[in-house]
């Protein structure tokens, strides 16, 4: 008996001696030994970049990193949904691009209404003085000698009275209202010679509704006046604007402005824009402008859902594109520029929307060779962008801080590009 139990202890012990060899042997193995070795600076690595970063973080900011295999590098608060602002316009280009196409041109159609020009528009975000130079060029071409009364605005491609989330009526361009027809992005530049105010750009006439929205404020410096305080002021600022720009391409055109309705019946004249819908995005994008940015969120409403514009129609065609795209569930969108506080995403679904934006990456700003876009509103500052890095290729990095605090966004980025190799 006791024999036996030796026996069996010897068996035992050389089974494990021989397993734990075997283990030892493999370990040793130099591909195994590498990988280890490789999984350990990994870690160490990751440990180093949370410190780094770390300093310049408060509580409740967001530093989130991952790399062109969708490994996450860094993850600080990457879990709280947070206001975006312009950064959304990323979401708003992605969105066009779907929707749209990036080889998509805006129209403005021209039409005959006995004497008078019906200029209805559909969303033009571009529709700018150098614009309104080819459409009116064409048109005198088209219209011979004839002698019109006036022009006027036919505004119904977008639906009346629209408020954007987030405007707060003040002057800034980036309150200017979003209309169907809106030249000069809604604003008029004005400045003052003397006792006399004059147009602040050579290619703008100026016209009698902008010379009485100009006298009514103290004019010293150059200065851009929204439209949209009173209603009908976009359309007779369009319409005046077409007119004085037929009257230099030599047409003779009365003094009747305002708003239309386009006749039924095919139109005199479809301008297309010179600019297509990347070159609109690219622009928009670099100025990170409000009013182009809602411009086209709200064309895209109107082409999937049918005139006339509205917020709803176009929030609605977001949520789909969100709901077709599991990862990025988290953003919710009430606007297409930023400008809403009631925009929420995450850290992890802007990342992913990167991804599904790289292959647009060329049409965003770069500062020191990150391509990238910016946000700030008066509660947050956020920055979203691409880091080429020799260790781990192409690395997406969305940031969040205070808006309170000083800006380290910048400062961040460059934390990243020093620890990941960039």
């Amino acid at each position: 008996m006791v024999n036996s139990l030796g026996v069996c202890y010897e068996r035992v012990r050389t089974g494990v001696e021989r397993r734990t060899h075997l283990l030892q042997t493999w370990i040793m193995k130099p591909p195994v030994a590498l990988m280890l070795v490789s999984l350990l600076a990994a870690v160490a690595a990751r440990a180093d970049l949370r410190a780094e970063v770390s300093r310049l973080v408060g509580p409740g900011e967001v530093v989130y990193v991952v790399d062109e295999r969708d490994r996450v590098l860094l993850d600080i608060g990457g879990d709280q949904p947070f206001i975006p602002a312009s950064i959304l316009k990323l979401f708003t280009t992605r969105l066009a691009a779907e929707r749209l196409g990036l080889d998509f041109r805006f129209t403005t159609e021209f039409y005959l209404d006995g004497d008078l020009l019906v200029v209805r528009g559909q969303g033009d975000p571009y529709l700018i003085s150098e614009e309104l130079d080819r459409s009116t060029a064409e048109l005198a071409r088209r219209l011979g000698d004839r002698a019109l009364a006036g022009v006027v605005v036919d505004d119904s491609f977008f639906a009346p009275h629209m408020v954007v989330p987030g405007e707060d009526g003040s002057d800034n361009p980036y309150n200017a209202l979003n209309t169907a027809t809106g030249v000069n992005f809604n604003t008029i530049s004005v400045r003052r010679e003397g006792g006399t105010i004059v147009s602040a750009e050579p290619q703008t006439p100026l016209t009698p509704l902008a010379a009485r929205l100009a006298r009514g404020r103290d004019i010293r410096a150059e200065t851009r006046i929204n439209l949209g305080s009173a209603d009908g002021d976009a359309a007779r600022y369009a319409s005046e604007l077409i007119a004085a720009k037929l009257r230099q391409a030599g047409v003779r055109v009365g003094n009747r402005a305002g708003e239309g309705r386009a006749p039924a019946g095919a139109p005199l004249y479809v301008h297309q824009n010179s600019r297509t819908l990347a070159d609109v995005c690219r622009e928009m994008l670099f100025y990170s402008n409000n009013y182009v940015a809602n411009q086209i969120f709200l064309v895209i409403g109107a082409r999937a859902e049918g005139p006339p514009a509205s917020l709803a129609k176009s929030v609605a065609v977001a949520d789909r594109f969100v709901a077709a795209h599991p990862e990025l569930r988290d953003i919710r969108v009430t606007e297409g520029s930023g400008l809403s506080y009631d925009n929420r995403v995450t850290a992890p679904a802007m990342a992913a929307l990167l991804k599904e934006l790289e292959p647009y990456r060329s049409l965003l700003r770069r500062q020191d060779g990150i391509a990238h876009k910016t946000g700030t509103l008066q509660a947050t500052r956020t920055l979203a962008g691409y880091l080429d890095t020799t260790a781990h290729g192409t690395v997406r990095f969305v940031i969040r801080l205070d808006g309170a605090r000083s800006d380290r966004r910048w400062p961040i980025v460059e934390r990243l590009r020093r620890e990941l190799g960039g």
